[in-house]
């Protein structure tokens, strides 16, 4: 069993750490901060499991962990849980899970499993196409738009870090051409969200008001923040704040240092990831890393961009951070994966 670098143990717990204070204040309900540390412990023994083989050996099941992915996503359709309008999960008695979330993971390993196989470009651009197109027309149906934005930018990144820039201008101008018919397939509460994203105060009690409130959170927290003082926060303004809008309790309790803390952190294990990338020259391994680090970045900056209101409110959790076991167990196995790529990485020379 390889060694966990030190380095990335202490970003997670610290992040593990902020997640669970941030969680103590935002919810009434204990019992969610009781999951939460569940949940991060399960992640912790997902990490120290995800060491006990070569990430390569990966590629014998990709198709087996593909469609398992796309029979849970069908599951969801046919039997799935509903809730705040939308049917994302499958309720296993002790535990629900949202096989979305999953499929961030799924995809990653299956088109960077394609782009790294010795084939021609366009047959690695019709399945990676082909590989999206079909968990993106699920997750898009239950409705999560969220999660659709965050893949379709994976797909995009994989395909412009590998093919020739044609594959990749081609898939952009249909998807720009593509945006009013799509925009017309969406719920009414979703073409909302996006209306109120460009004027929040068009309905400030109604569809702009977590981010009205969440932007007054961050706002009253200035420099140093209010910690225990905080009023957004402790008198529950912002609804939900445990999930989508947590940044927003962040900003207030620790002010402009806390936010600033949180944001090192994240990009302290961004530079891990591109340190690994640069370090490993097997494809499949650096197409995982780019991916993850895609994956990452992207529901930073949408959650973060939402809570201060640059982005519309589409329910992308804040990794590490956001209260929910599928999020937070996906962050781990992202983050394993990324681990398992640079532990190995002396191994190259071994084709597997």
């Amino acid at each position: 069993m390889k060694k966990i670098p030190i380095f990335l143990l202490l970003i997670l717990i610290s992040l593990s750490f902020i997640s669970i204070f941030s969680l103590h204040f935002t919810s009434t309900n204990t019992l969610l901060v009781k999951k939460q540390l569940i949940y991060i412990l399960i992640g912790f023994i997902t990490l120290y499991v995800m060491l006990l083989f070569d990430f390569r050996s990966l590629k014998y099941f990709i198709w087996t962990i593909y469609f398992t992915g796309i029979a849970a996503l069908t599951a969801v359709v046919l039997v799935g849980k509903g809730a705040y309008g939308a049917q994302r999960w499958i309720s296993l008695k002790i535990f629900t899970i949202q096989p979305s979330e999953f499929e961030k993971i799924i995809l990653i390993l299956c088109i960077s499993y394609i782009l790294s196989r010795d084939q021609s470009d366009i047959k690695k651009f019709i399945l990676s196409t082909a590989s999206f197109l079909l968990p993106a027309f699920f997750i898009l149906k239950q409705p999560d738009l969220g999660t659709t934005i965050v893949i379709l930018i994976i797909y995009f990144a994989l395909l412009l870090f590998s093919l020739d820039l044609k594959y990749f201008f081609s898939i952009a101008t249909f998807s720009v051409i593509s945006i009013p018919f799509l925009f017309e397939l969406l719920k009414p509460y979703q073409r909302e969200r996006i209306i109120t994203f460009l004027n929040p105060q068009m309905d400030p009690l109604g569809s702009g008001y977590n981010v009205i409130q969440s932007i007054i959170a961050i706002g009253s927290g200035k420099i140093s923040g209010k910690w225990f003082g905080s009023t957004q926060t402790s008198l529950h303004f912002v609804p939900v704040q445990y999930a989508d809008f947590i940044f927003s309790a962040i900003g207030e309790m620790g002010g402009f240092i806390g936010a600033s803390i949180l944001l090192l952190l994240y990009i302290a294990l961004f530079l891990f990831m591109i340190k690994t990338y640069k370090s490993v020259n097997n494809l499949f391994g650096k197409y995982i890393i780019v991916g993850i680090f895609i994956m990452f970045i992207t529901q930073i900056f949408i959650n973060i961009g939402m809570c201060i209101g640059i982005t519309p409110v589409t329910g992308i959790p804040l990794p590490f951070i956001s209260f929910g076991g599928s999020s937070t167990l996906v962050n781990f196995i992202a983050i394993g994966l990324v681990m398992n790529i640079y532990v190995y990485r002396e191994d190259m020379n071994i084709s597997i």
